[in-house]
């Protein structure tokens, strides 16, 4: 009788616990739209299912076969179709969809997972303050009363200015060799001569600045590698980096946003350049989408993109430890 009793118990908390999570999303979702709808967006859908991907080496779509035809594939990030809708005229729009990347059930990842992208005029500055105005909207309606650190502004870091301060160099400037000499002189933990700069750039970043940066107080971090950032323009000011930044709580990326490449031929050679990384990595390569880069030569004015990971944006505004605490599919297992 106790074991029933006590098991009838742990039901009703599971269900006390989705009908919250369940609440506090619709919320979430009501909010994200809501701010934008009043900031004079126009919500618009693309395609899940794509004939073709980005070639980011770090990221990989799931393969779709339709009747034995494909592959086809489910869409890692709403971008390249809705840059293609950016010819309509329309300056201001926005999405919410479901995305798809291979990865794991992990604590901070999901293979399925609810994303907000949007495309404004402007540049990447423009839009890191529209990003913090969107987290602040939705902390107001999701938390009562907001906790006074979740408020803007947020702080900015310039990711070379964290570097020489935590480790003692700026590695931007520097190539290959002098990257990892600067690194093994330091006794830096887990490199080899395998490594080429951006593997140097992204163990450096887990291992050290991450910690650096870590604050529940959100943060802003600019001046992301331009290895890295294939549909990113350069910074003038520093051709090694793009106008790109991340927004960071509590050591969890929630938000990646940047001024967008608009020159179809820039964009050509950076897929290429991705597609040979990843044709090196023993991974499958990608045609170029012929469409989005004829999409590109009809943008005549500077914009900027963001995309926000809800799921995870709801995690931190809640303080819970793993994703799979706000996704309820994950929560009936």
């Amino acid at each position: 009788m106790q074991y029933r009793l006590a098991h009838k118990t742990m039901a009703i908390t599971s269900i006390q616990d989705i009908h919250h999570i369940l609440t506090k999303r619709h919320e979430l979702l009501r909010a994200t739209r809501d701010f934008f709808y009043e900031r004079g967006y126009l919500e618009v859908e693309t395609a899940n299912l794509m004939a073709t991907a980005p070639p980011d080496p770090h990221i990989d779509p799931l393969h779709v076969q339709i009747s034995g035809k494909g592959p086809f594939f489910l869409h890692t990030s709403p971008e390249m179709g809705m840059k293609k809708l950016l010819r309509s005229g329309h300056r201001r729009i926005f999405q919410v969809c479901k995305v798809w990347r291979v990865e794991d059930h992990q604590e901070m990842h999901n293979t399925e997972f609810t994303m907000v992208e949007w495309y404004r005029e402007g540049t990447y500055r423009e839009a890191m303050h529209e990003t913090e105005d969107l987290v602040a909207f939705i902390a107001r309606r999701l938390l009562h009363p907001v906790p006074q650190h979740l408020l803007p502004p947020y702080p900015l870091h310039e990711l070379g200015e964290v570097f020489l301060k935590r480790m003692g160099f700026d590695p931007f400037p520097l190539d290959r060799g002098a990257f990892f000499d600067a690194l093994r002189e330091r006794g830096f933990p887990g490199i080899d001569d395998r490594d080429d700069w951006n593997s140097l750039f992204f163990k450096a970043l887990i291992q050290e600045i991450d910690d650096a940066i870590r604050s529940p107080r959100p943060s802003l971090v600019a001046g992301w590698p331009f290895s890295i950032s294939t549909m990113a323009k350069r910074r003038d000011d520093n051709a090694a980096v793009v106008e790109r930044f991340e927004l960071y709580i509590d050591g969890l990326e929630i938000a990646n946003g940047y001024t967008e490449l608009v020159d179809p031929a820039q964009q050509r050679e950076r897929f290429e350049e991705d597609n040979r990384q990843r044709a090196g990595m023993g991974k499958r390569t990608f045609p170029v989408d012929e469409t989005f880069l004829n999409a590109l030569k009809t943008i005549d004015t500077s914009c900027a993109g963001v995309s926000v990971g809800l799921d995870r944006l709801l995690m931190a505004l809640l303080e819970k430890k793993t994703i799979g605490d706000v996704i309820p599919d994950r929560l009936l297992v």
